[in-house]
């Protein structure tokens, strides 16, 4: 590991990225500094990969569990270049705080050479609010009471997750066969007329930026859901941003990721040519589609994660640490589950009675 802390330029202390602030903040005088700032003091943030310390392979039995909560069987151990204090961690890890001391650790071998991400948007989302927005969605009716907030929101951690971005164009060929319905009644009946027609179209779509999680340990499913980030934001990578967050780089490749970016250009290019057939019903019978694939970015996305657990049941709950967009699942009180489904049988019988009356 390279040492790659930030200084206070005033006190000399940690610095780490402060969301609420937008800068670079020092916990102990609590100035505050730019990027720029520290760069024409020096601190450049490159890794100089001659410097970079290599993680230790672990002895067998020496370690099961890291010290940031991983659980597994490709742990390494890195040296705190603050407190001296050893640091196992997995693998993949780019970035983590020393437990013992609260340095903020970055793992330089981890970012350099193919690691080396391209982009990076810093967060915008501070814990403080995070923590607000999950109590708030915690408020749901059927939310048992021992499921305890303050408890739960300590596990929260912001993690840099690792993303690759695809970019290039897709053609597509649509055979379809379509039809558009009139309703018109004669009597008592209801008479239905459809006029089909066979369709043939053609379309190109440009795309940039398609979003795919790179890291196994995170859920499709859930990075998917706190999409879009809005890439405006978008700052060339500097480790500096890293100070006081988890970060995962891939363990993933480009080539692995793809197939799931294909699947999402691939529809959203038929659902636009889709839309230039104007017909009530559009049935498609042949999809012929070629992706060229112009570009692959790798950046790292900013995220708040909150793995719990209750009654032995595992939840996970994630935060877009650029938008704040929540996602997550609570667990369910069977008792006022079933409370709420006699009320609401019972009232749906009070308002039929009601209308039937």
């Amino acid at each position: 590991m390279a040492n790659m802390s930030y200084k206070c330029l005033t006190c000399g202390a940690e610095l780490f990225w402060k969301a609420d602030r937008n800068a670079f903040v020092c916990d102990y005088c609590e100035d505050s500094f730019t990027l720029e700032q520290l760069k024409e003091a020096g601190q450049t943030g490159e890794v100089d990969e001659t410097k970079v310390q290599k993680a230790e392979e672990l002895m067998e039995g020496e370690a099961d569990v890291s010290t940031d909560g991983t659980v597994g069987s490709d742990l390494v151990k890195y040296t705190c270049s603050h407190c001296g204090a050893e640091i196992i961690t997995d693998r993949s890890t780019a970035a983590t705080i020393c437990v013992y001391c609260g340095n903020a650790v970055i793992m330089g071998e981890q970012i350099i050479n193919d690691f080396a991400p391209d982009y990076v948007i810093p967060f915008s989302v501070e814990k403080k609010k995070v923590m607000e927005a999950f109590k708030e969605f915690s408020k749901k009716p059927l939310t048992p009471k021992a499921f305890d907030c303050e408890k739960v929101v300590d596990k929260l951690q912001g993690v840099y997750i690792p993303f690759w971005l695809y970019s290039g164009n897709c053609d597509g060929d649509v055979d379809a066969e379509c039809y558009n319905e009139q309703v018109s009644r004669k009597g008592d009946y209801k008479i239905i007329k459809r006029d089909f027609y066979s369709v043939k179209r053609h379309g190109c779509a440009d795309f940039k930026f398609v979003p795919v999680d790179a890291s196994s340990k995170t859920e499709d499913e859930a990075m998917d859901s706190i999409e879009p980030y809005d890439f405006k934001d978008f700052k060339p990578f500097n480790p500096a941003y890293l100070s006081g967050f988890l970060a995962e780089r891939y363990d993933e490749d480009q080539e692995k990721c793809f197939p799931r970016a294909q699947e999402r250009i691939e529809n959203t290019t038929l659902d636009l040519i889709k839309e230039t057939c104007n017909y009530d019903n559009i049935e498609v019978r042949k999809y012929d589609k070629k992706i060229k694939l112009e570009e692959t970015k790798y950046a790292m996305m900013p995220a708040w994660l909150l793995y719990t657990t209750y009654k032995d049941k595992k939840y996970f709950f994630a935060m877009n640490g650029q938008t704040g967009k929540f996602v997550g699942s609570l667990p369910i009180d069977k008792g006022k589950l079933v409370l709420f489904s006699i009320l609401g049988g019972i009232l749906g019988s009070v308002i039929g009675a009601f209308i039937g009356g």
